[in-house]
């Protein structure tokens, strides 16, 4: 098949000229009055042709997608017009098997004979087409999902400065995604070594999955959040910034904070329960084995509780049970522990105290709860007193029950004594 049958006569197309399009990787058309008169191989390919005469002398309408044909006539017109060269258009063609194809076409005027013809080269766009097809439908599934979400994505670079965040951050901080763009991320946190510590964290070990932290919202309040973040890196394997995800857990926090406390505090009291304080002073002993700072160990018990309970009433007893508790916390110190170990018994533990200031401070507030009478009703009003076991810390305390059982004593020691009493238990002898 000779190159002969891609062409008709084009007249001042001289065939130098059509043997180099011939040769072009770039498929080229010649069209007048609408019909193609020269088609290279390049071109053939596209069409799917089997030679350049199944296209040669054929309409350019028979090719081009219907809807895309007054927009394409009207460039091969203004072409013909003269001295016009048409900027890339893409458009959809059928080729010869009556395939689908995307085509990306410059055309300018040339003279064909006596006529003014047009010189179309073009490349196929189908796959870029589709590509791009896939692209657009992938960033708007990511929009959708960007700005439907309740998290929020965001994404940080290598300074730390916030180059996205999505739509929803509205919802949770009430600033828009423009207000926050291009400003640093550590802005939003109360405290900046939270910030230092989540991005510490992502870099040792390239991500973090709910790392807590808080930020600040437009009107001022500070929420809870948890962070799940990934570490970006740049072509040469540098640190280039950070994306993720964070949520407000303002809520969760706020339950499990609740949660903690009943776990940890007395309801009647507010005080901490007895599985705290054993456990203050658990670590207190330790403290002491390293340090020998020395420390008092107190525990105090309401005289005839049972009396009150049974004369007037659990409600009372109750309100009984916090005016003691009130009275003893005025006496105590920030480093000082006070404790409610179950019904009317508590414990004391008195940190960095000599043995003649965890004496004073006992007979004082044994002074102090019997010098505050108490109405448990309108017309009753009734003194109470109460009984404590002393003891301090010793090198030779391998446990903390050992502890409390030299306080029980001491505090039985009272009992005995007539109550409303202090009574010291050193080990092996009572005072």
């Amino acid at each position: 098949m000779g190159q002969g049958e891609s062409r008709l006569a084009l007249g001042a197309l001289s065939q130098s000229m059509t043997e180099a399009f011939d040769i072009l990787p770039t498929a080229v058309v010649v069209i007048a009055a609408d019909t193609i008169l020269y088609a290279n191989p390049a071109a053939w390919e596209i069409f799917e042709a089997s030679s350049g005469s199944t296209i040669v002398g054929h309409s350019v309408h028979e090719f081009i997608h219907p809807l895309d044909q007054e927009r394409v006539v009207s460039r091969i017109r203004r072409a013909e017009a003269g001295g016009v060269r048409n900027p890339t258009t893409e458009f959809r063609i059928y080729t010869k098997k009556r395939n689908l194809r995307v085509i990306g076409l410059t055309s300018c005027s040339v003279p064909v004979g006596e006529r003014v013809g047009v010189l179309a080269t073009f490349l196929d766009m189908t796959a870029r087409s589709a590509m791009e097809q896939r692209l657009l439908h992938s960033d708007e599934q990511f929009q959708r999902l960007m700005n439907t979400m309740q998290d929020v994505f965001y994404r940080t670079d290598v300074d730390g400065i916030t180059r996205y965040v999505c739509p929803s951050v509205v919802n949770v901080l009430g600033y828009q995604d423009s207000e926050i763009v291009g400003l640093p991320a550590a802005a939003f946190y109360p405290n900046h070594e939270d910030r230092k510590a989540l991005i510490e964290a992502i870099k040792a070990h390239g991500y973090v999955r709910d790392f807590p932290g808080q930020m600040r919202c437009k009107d001022g309040r500070i929420i809870d959040i948890s962070i799940s973040s990934t570490v970006i890196y740049d072509e040469n394997g540098q640190f280039a910034g950070v994306e993720g995800i964070w949520r407000d857990i303002t809520e969760r926090r706020a339950l499990e904070r609740r949660l903690e406390r009943l776990a940890s505090t007395d309801e009647l009291t507010k005080l901490p329960n007895r599985r705290v304080s054993l456990d203050v002073l658990e670590k207190c002993l330790d403290t002491f084995k390293r340090t020998g700072t020395p420390t008092g160990i107190c525990i105090v018990d309401l005289d005839h509780f049972k009396r009150i309970n049974d004369a007037f009433g659990h409600l009372a007893g109750d309100k009984v049970l916090q005016h003691f508790a009130q009275i003893v916390q005025r006496e105590l110190r920030k480093t000082d522990h006070f404790g409610r170990l179950g019904g009317e018994e508590f414990l004391l533990i008195l940190h960095d105290t000599e043995a003649g200031q965890l004496e004073e401070m006992g007979r004082r507030i044994v002074q102090n709860v019997a010098g505050e009478p108490f109405p448990v009703s309108d017309k009753d009003t009734i003194t109470i007193t109460v009984s404590m076991g002393v003891t301090i810390l010793k090198p030779s305390d391998e446990a903390a029950s050992a502890v409390l059982s030299r306080a029980d004593a001491g505090l039985y020691a009272a009992k005995r004594g007539g109550r409303n009493r202090l009574c010291w238990h050193l080990g092996r002898r009572l005072r």
